[in-house]
């Protein structure tokens, strides 16, 4: 009988997976994609469906199978990462390890628990359900997205949750009630409140949105004497990372990867209602503008971004600062158009076409920005000539594209009726000016990390290749060259090879196969494996004799401070030794 961990690998496809995360590209017999654990332009990344793992051969060389996927991408240890895929899989966990309870899962439960209880009260609570049908959300998007509602009562949730066994402590980690400090009891934190469930990528609940219920206002501020926000979240938990979180995200990311393109906007009920309308690739905020991790997230999706945000002030400069931090990771940027006064949510319920048609015309960010401002402001006083290029200016800046931004100065400077130099000037000066915001210093994306060695990749390639070739002659000519190894995995195999052992022991059978891996990977034809194994051969030896030349330069230096003419002189006669060795190779 097959393991849990042998049961969960054999129902869970790598390719299926790991495109929930990060969007793939069909590269011969594997996948490719830009690595989603370092920045990089180039992709690195592979997925092979046959052999079901993965690998970075890139910066951060990072790889494995579908639990270390899980481990990295969300951050969780292995118990964390066997319950979820075995959730996923369908495989009970039979004899539970205590550890797989963490108090991560405990505050899954929770959220689950808290979910389901306010889907039940919304059932049976006729006026927020007349409330959502006004508003135009239908019973299956009501379903679907898991909206529920929280009674106006102190103690509604946690007397709920305690009935399940659940700890008031537990409860107030999870985010769901609060500890009053002058009695040392517990009250729910949502009251009053439709509830928005926000779920991560793999579909679990971690927290909430709760919108206050619009006909239990008055008399609740009365009560307390105080003004109800309209909308209240989660709070930081173990589990809830604002930060981190997009809402919707559990539904858009397969729409997103198809599509190639993700369309942003700010609040809950405008994500609801967009994916009832068919715009299904939507995600929402949870504040007021794109955060770095968020658009991390989005990047390894898909190209294009089309933001969406409240005409008002605020929205207008969320929409600005979530556009100027997408130009730093390479976004197409694009502006959804909907008329004054009117957010996606209100679009769709006057009439879901208009806004499914405004979608699919979003605008360039440069030609959206520019239609405004020429339409706001004169560009034939010396006023509006100012007032047009502190709107325009800016968003040319953070173009990525040499010869769009090139187009967008001229188009400019034909616009004001001015030079394309003067455009180049003030443009050059708001750069080097610190108080000029959105500049691309503020905005500057995680560090990438170090390259590999040079000599890891050679190792990497030689051995690739030499366990394809595997003919004795081949072998042969390795016996007595230079060759060692970082790595003392890969030096295990060569060793193996040498004997003309193919046969390798378990320890060495995950670094095997990501060797051959990597030969599948390499763009080498049948035809030139030979010259290429040559030539890894080559190089390999060269950079091994070189790091042996400077091991032998050090300890020379330390024998001659020490005056031990003895070991100088056998040291340098194998120092020259080799060095002759390598001007033949080289």
């Amino acid at each position: 009988m097959p393991s849990p961990i042998e049961d969960i690998k054999s129902r869970i496809d790598i390719v299926e997976l790991i495109q929930g995360y990060v969007r793939l590209q069909k590269a011969g017999i594997n996948y490719r994609a830009v690595c989603p654990f370092h920045s990089e332009k180039t992709p690195s990344f592979f997925v092979s469906p046959t052999r079901q793992i993965w690998h970075c051969f890139g910066g951060c060389n990072k790889g494995g199978d579908i639990f270390r996927f899980i481990m990295e991408i969300e951050g969780y240890d292995f118990p964390e990462a066997l319950k979820l895929l075995a959730e996923r899989a369908g495989v009970r966990l039979t004899r539970e390890d205590p550890a797989i309870r963490s108090e991560r899962n405990r505050l899954y439960d929770i959220n689950e628990c808290t979910a389901d209880i306010f889907e039940r009260t919304l059932l049976v609570t006729s006026p927020v359900k007349e409330y959502l049908k006004k508003r135009g959300v239908g019973e299956e998007t009501v379903r679907s997205f898991r909206i529920g509602f929280a009674p106006d009562a102190w103690d509604f949730l946690i007397t709920r949750l305690t009935q399940k066994g659940f700890r008031p402590a537990e409860i107030e980690k999870a985010g769901m009630c609060i500890k009053s400090q002058e009695r040392s009891s517990y009250y729910d934190r949502f009251r009053n409140r439709i509830m928005f469930p926000i779920r991560d990528g793999n579909g679990r609940v971690i927290g909430f949105g709760g919108r206050i219920f619009e006909s239990g206002i008055r008399s609740q501020e009365q009560e307390s004497g105080r003004t109800e926000a309209k909308y209240i979240n989660t709070p930081q938990t173990l589990i809830y990372d604002k930060s981190r979180v997009l809402y919707g995200f559990d539904k858009a990311k397969n729409d997103i990867r198809t599509k190639n393109r993700v369309v942003v906007v700010e609040g809950y009920m405008d994500c609801v209602m967009s994916h009832q309308a068919g715009v299904k690739n939507t995600v929402a905020v949870s504040g007021i503008a794109l955060t770095l991790p968020q658009l991390e997230i989005l990047r390894r999706m898909c190209d294009t971004m089309a933001s969406s945000f409240d005409t008002d002030a605020a929205g207008e400069s969320a929409t600005k600062r979530s556009l100027a931090l997408a130009a730093e990771f390479g976004f197409d940027r694009r502006v959804v158009a909907i008329p004054s006064g009117k957010d996606p949510a209100d679009t769709v319920l006057e009439d879901p076409a208009s806004w499914v048609c405004a979608v699919e015309n979003a605008q360039p960010i440069a030609e959206f920005y520019f239609e405004k401002a020429l339409r706001i402001h004169d560009p034939k006083s010396a006023d509006g000539k100012k007032q047009i290029a502190a709107i325009l200016l800016p968003i040319i800046a953070e173009l990525q594209d040499e010869i769009e931004k090139a187009h967008w100065v001229k188009e400019l400077a034909g616009r004001l009726g001015v030079p394309e130099e003067a455009v180049r000037k003030d443009m050059s000066a708001m750069r080097a000016d610190p108080r000029v915001p959105y500049s691309h210093a503020e905005t500057a994306r995680v560090t990438e990390l170090p390259v590999p060695r040079r000599k890891e990749l050679l190792e990497e390639r030689f051995l690739a290749l030499l366990m394809e070739i595997g003919e004795e002659e081949k072998i042969a000519e390795l016996a007595g060259r230079h060759f060692s190894f970082l790595s003392p995995l890969r030096q295990k195999i060569f060793d193996s090879l040498m004997r003309g052992d193919n046969q390798f022991p378990d320890d060495l059978k995950e670094e095997v196969n990501m060797l051959r891996f990597r030969r599948e990977v390499l763009a080498v034809s049948r035809e030139s494996i030979a010259q290429e194994f040559t030539a890894a051969k080559r190089e390999l030896e060269k950079t091994c004799i070189k790091d042996e030349l400077k091991r032998l330069g050090g300890e020379i230096e330390q024998h001659e401070r020490e005056k031990n003419e003895t070991h100088v002189t056998v040291l340098l006669h194998d120092f020259r030794k080799l060095s002759e060795l390598l001007k033949t190779i080289s």
